[in-house]
């Protein structure tokens, strides 16, 4: 294959080839490209020409990609193919990919602009995998002569049984001692031992016995007919855990040595070349730990000439705080050798840089002495680029402070571990900052958030986490704390805060911060405590702003307890008083597809107070175990209004349910549900049951008896808060789910982190390969929305789009069909 230019063969029906070249009109490297429609035609270029790359279309009007298939296996051409397909020909992509071919390129406009790059990455790689390929057959065809020196040579070989019984022996010796394989396999060597040679070798075979290596010896064989054979040449012992279990020979003609050292001499030196030339640091130890040998190449990557290393210590090159670990794993692997996956460490440079290596061990074969060999491989741009993402993953990226997803990780491990202490969490939200970034702009604000994270650092303990929780709101876990004392501190943040001055250009701005201070009690719940802490911060702005306000023990407490007992009473009377209604959110198509209504239904409660969202009543629901009756309340009253709306009933396409972790594990809703669907005029296909992650896996084998129960009726399933567990994916291979809906958390900032674009897109990457759909939920703006149809989500949902409305509003007609707007 050329490195200069490619020779391209495009099978394409017309308008494509002409949208191909002009993709490819920039690309260089290309020299000429073939464009084919037809079969003929195809077949035609295909004998009288060498392609360096095929470009394909899935299906032509008298060929599909499988001839293209057949025709190169046939003729044993290997040649790199890419393929064009377009959305929605999955299962013919499929049936391709199990064929063979491993690359496709999306008909996108996204993805033709990257068609060159692609192309260049394709030939690339089957270039690196020609060469790999190469250096097989060479591995292959080393091993074939090695074998065949073995079996030709003029060296007669041996080896002996500690009883002196032959283990094997070479096709030289089988033909100058006129043995069969099979006759020699019943001899024993004073059968063979010419009677001259009987005392000497005898007491020879002795000290071989006891790991003694004998060298240029000489003696004499009896061959089958009698003659007498004078061989010269070296005995050995193989040594098993210290005990010698067999000897082996090397003996020749007198009249061949001088061939015979010259052939040894020649394979010491090529087995020299290959370990000093190796891309790896090779390095030879002893169970002291001196190094005995290292590669030039792994010598110079350190830093030395070989001569420096060799007699040294192998922790001289090992950083000061691996040095015990990595001593450990050799000491390990001298007494007690097994083949593993190894070990990761740092090596030290002679100007003192760092070298990330993994290092693997393997016993030197037919060492004297026991020793080692140890490959390290240099892997220090892989551990630099996985320190960057974890980096990024755990922090926000304006202000560099541990963003919110990371901070909860922290308080979540603070509450559950069994070292209980005085921990106090402050949430902070800044005063103003909204007039300044009205005022001035984003720009201007997003400096004011570094500024400030910059103050808040020198205020905290050492020991404290700062983290910033989105828009203007900071939070601080001090951990043992006393409260009096996280007062003081938050009162000290409050005045640093209060006495800065902002300065944007001529304009002078004075800024405050209003401080909710709540203490971590033993058996709270995250979302309880953050529920606090937000609670105490906004009294603090109620009170007046710029202060501190702190909820003590007793409050929290309390307030729990009663709050919850409230509820529990207020939702067993809105149950009696028919005081719940119905509110749906619509769902958007992000293609054109669908041409059907998508809603989720939500449940509020109407009281005196006015409408209330299920995030103030839920938690008391699910806790006093009353979240059942709310699933039941739903489905009955949603399915009877269905029958009052027929007219609407025609226009939806999905309805979906939001249902509680207790009903999904409870057996007689699944019963109640499954027998109220039945006498239902809805089609059971129309409806799809969300249900969240978390629930599902807290009860495994009894979620999909009940996914599996109404799906057998026609309903769909959808996984909700889908991202939010630590092994998602995981359980998404066994939940019998129709549709994902990814967590909001990825959702409300993926307009302005790198991170949560690529886990939104690899998301919809596996799910989409798992023959499910998507749905984010909690679009707030158009940057958002815009983002995610690039993404290949396949709905969306949030305040963007629409906020909720009285289910009956939707029958009005008052929703736009989803079919007819473009995202």
């Amino acid at each position: 294959m050329k490195n200069h230019s490619i020779h391209l063969l495009l099978l394409a029906s017309p308008e494509r080839i002409a949208r191909i070249r002009s993709s490819l009109a920039a690309f260089e490297a290309v020299e000429s490209i073939h464009a084919v429609s037809e079969k003929s035609d195809w077949l035609e270029a295909m004998q009288n020409n060498h392609w360096d790359l095929i470009l394909s279309v899935l299906r032509l009007k008298d060929f599909n990609c499988l001839d293209l298939r057949d025709y190169l296996d046939k003729h044993e051409l290997d040649v790199p193919v890419l393929l064009l397909a377009e959305n929605g020909v999955e299962d013919e992509l499929l049936a391709c990919i199990e064929s063979g071919f491993e690359y496709c390129v999306l008909e996108q406009e996204q993805q033709f602009e990257r068609l060159p790059a692609l192309l260049n990455a394709r030939l690339a790689q089957m270039k690196k995998f020609r060469q790999q390929q190469a250096i097989r057959d060479n591995l292959l065809e080393s091993r074939e002569r090695y074998q065949d020196i073995f079996d030709n040579t003029n060296d007669l070989i041996q080896c002996l049984a500690s009883d002196g019984s032959f283990l094997y022996t070479n096709r030289a010796w089988q033909e100058v001692m006129g043995y069969t394989e099979q006759e020699v396999a019943s001899l024993n060597f004073l059968d063979v031992l010419h009677p001259d040679s009987q005392i000497c070798c005898q007491d020879r075979f002795k000290r071989l016995k006891q790991g003694e290596c004998l060298s240029a010896i000489s003696f004499k064989f009896v061959s089958k007919s009698g003659e007498t054979i004078y061989l010269e040449g070296d005995c050995g012992s193989i040594i098993r855990d210290g005990e010698a279990v067999s000897t082996r020979g090397i003996f020749r003609n007198v009249t061949e040595k001088v061939k015979a050292e010259e052939a040894l001499k020649a394979s010491e030196a090529r087995y020299q070349i290959l370990y000093e030339n190796a891309p790896d640091i090779y390095t030879t130890i002893s169970p002291e730990g001196v190094v005995l040998s290292i590669n030039n190449t792994g010598a110079h990557l350190l830093g030395y000439e070989t001569c420096e290393l060799i007699g040294q210590s192998m922790l001289k090159i090992v950083h000061a705080d691996d040095q015990n670990r990595v001593l450990a794993y050799i000491i390990k692997q001298f007494d007690n050798f097994s083949q593993d996956n190894g070990i990761e460490y740092r090596k030290i440079r002679k100007d003192g840089s760092v070298l990330w290596v993994h290092q693997r061990i393997n016993q030197e074969p037919q060492a004297s002495e026991p020793r080692l060999l140890v490959v390290c491989r240099d892997i220090t741009d892989r551990r630099d680029l996985e320190e960057q993402l974890v980096y990024q993953a755990a922090h926000d990226s304006l202000t560099n402070l541990i963003n919110r997803r990371e901070f909860e990780k922290r308080l979540h491990g603070v509450l559950s571990s069994s070292k209980k202490g005085k921990h106090v969490l402050c949430y902070m939200d800044l005063d103003q900052f909204k007039v300044i970034n009205d005022t001035c702009g984003h720009i201007a604000g997003d400096e004011l958030l570094r500024q400030v994270a910059s103050l808040l650092i020198q205020q905290v303990r050492s020991r404290d986490t700062l983290a910033r929780l989105g828009g203007d709101e900071f939070a601080v876990l001090m951990e043992h704390c006393p409260l009096e004392q996280a007062e003081h501190f938050a009162n000290r943040i409050r005045e640093a805060i209060e006495g800065f001055r902002f300065q944007w250009g001529e304009r002078r701005f004075n800024i405050g911060v209003s401080i909710g201070v709540v203490p971590i009690m033993d058996d709270i719940s995250l979302k309880d405590i953050l529920s606090y802490a937000d609670s105490a911060c906004y009294t603090a702005k109620e009170q007046g702003r710029n202060r501190v306000h702190v909820r003590r023990t007793d409050d929290l407490a309390a307030s729990r307890r009663v709050g919850e007992m409230r509820w529990a009473s207020r939702i067993t009377e809105a149950l009696e008083c028919n005081q719940f209604y119905l509110y749906a959110q619509s769902i958007r198509s992000c293609s054109n597809k669908t041409g059907g209504e998508r809603i989720e239904i939500l449940l509020r409660m109407k009281d005196r107070d006015g409408i209330i969202r299920p995030g103030a009543f839920m938690p008391a629901a699910e806790r006093y175990n009353l979240s059942p009756q709310l699933d039941r309340w739903v489905l009955e009253n949603l399915l009877n209004w269905f029958e009052l709306h027929p007219g609407y009933l025609q226009r939806l396409d999905v309805c979906s349910v939001n249902l509680s972790a207790l009903s999904l594990c409870d057996e007689s809703f699944a019963q109640f549900a499954f027998d109220l669907l039945k006498t239902s005029s809805l089609p059971q296909e129309k409806l799809c049951f969300e249900i969240t992650e978390t629930a599902a896996i807290s009860n495994l084998s009894r979620a999909i008896e009940f996914i599996e129960m109404l799906k057998g009726v026609g309903c769909h399933f959808a996984l909700d808060d889908f991202g939010s567990g630590l092994s998602s994916f995981a359980y998404l291979k066994n939940l019998p789910v129709d549709m994902v809906k990814i967590d909001g958390t990825f959702i409300r900032n993926i307009s302005n982190n790198n991170i949560e674009r690529a886990m939104v897109k690899s998301i919809c990457d596996i799910v989409s390969l798992m023959g499910k759909q998507t749905t984010a939920e909690y679009v707030e703006d158009e940057a958002s929305l815009k983002i995610l149809h690039t993404l290949g989500v396949d709905f969306v949902q949030g305040n963007h789009l629409g906020q909720p409305k009285p289910l009956d509003y939707f029958a009005q007609g008052q929703v736009i069909p989803f079919g007819k707007t473009k995202i």
